[in-house]
């Protein structure tokens, strides 16, 4: 998208688009590099290490091979999970602020006033929205949807959990049922129907499925994912942001801010 004035500024949304999924796919990658870690080392591997560097900060208060592991885990939820949905409210906020960009260019108004209005007064009233109500002002506004809003919402209320209330549900978090449901998007494979051939040689065709699973926490019950369901967090959020970039990109086109190159 160009903005004509004296200066012309380009917003270029792929390499908006790469900035954010780069970042997402980093804590991806180290997920993935710690789980795997994760499934090789041994009570004995651990008690080694530990033992070899002498000096801890207190001795006495070393967790055992089991509770290491069970806190190393939640650690990793917490902070990947925090990390990933650190990305939210920036990408939610850049979204706003080129589609009212792209009402400026559209409608010729490009003075000084008008832009900080956008960058002022419309940004601060917008980061102020509790989360849902963003969600709701970007789709009434703009038609940009998500079709994973109410899973990021979710996702948002268990980190805060893990956070800030050592891991465990909060009375905030749960339902009138006290419970924290979450809804993760996840790969499934499923068994396919194969050809007669197939199913003569006792061979089973496998596809992959894309869907939603969801996990349900008790309050006051600690918050804990299998491996599949961490990553299935992380392929949430990625949704997300492409959803997002996706309406984005819809919106400049539709307003003639977006150059066919761009659009493409």
């Amino acid at each position: 998208m160009t903005e004509d004035k004296a200066k012309s500024t380009t917003i270029s949304l792929e390499q908006m688009a790469t900035r954010y999924l780069d970042a997402l796919q980093k804590v991806h990658d180290l997920v993935c590099f710690t789980l795997a870690g994760a499934r090789k080392i041994s009570e004995q591997d651990y008690d080694e290490f530990s033992q070899q560097l002498q000096i801890m900060p207190r001795q006495q208060s070393r967790m055992a091979f089991e509770k290491a592991k069970e806190a190393t885990q939640q650690w990793l939820l917490r902070n990947s999970l925090g990390d990933s949905l650190a990305l939210v409210v920036p990408l939610m906020e850049d979204c706003r602020t080129i589609c009212e960009l792209c009402q400026l260019k559209a409608a010729k108004k490009t003075g000084k006033a008008a832009l900080n209005k956008v960058r002022g007064k419309s940004r601060t009233d917008f980061l102020q929205l509790p989360p849902e109500e963003k969600f709701t002002h970007l789709k009434e506004n703009y038609d940009i949807g998500c079709e994973v809003d109410e899973h990021i919402l979710a996702l948002l209320s268990l980190t805060k959990c893990l956070m800030m209330n050592n891991g465990v549900v909060s009375t905030e978090a749960a339902d009138d049922k006290g419970e924290l449901r979450v809804k993760i998007r996840s790969v499934q494979l499923v068994q396919g129907a194969g050809t007669a051939e197939d199913m003569a040689k006792g061979k089973l065709t496998l596809s992959r499925k894309v869907g939603d699973s969801e996990l349900v926490f008790k309050e006051n019950e600690q918050i804990g994912f299998s491996k599949a369901e961490h990553i299935g967090a992380l392929l949430t959020v990625g949704v997300f942001v492409t959803n997002m970039l996706q309406g984005l990109q819809t919106y400049a086109k539709k307003t003639g801010a977006a150059s066919e190159e761009a659009a493409s």
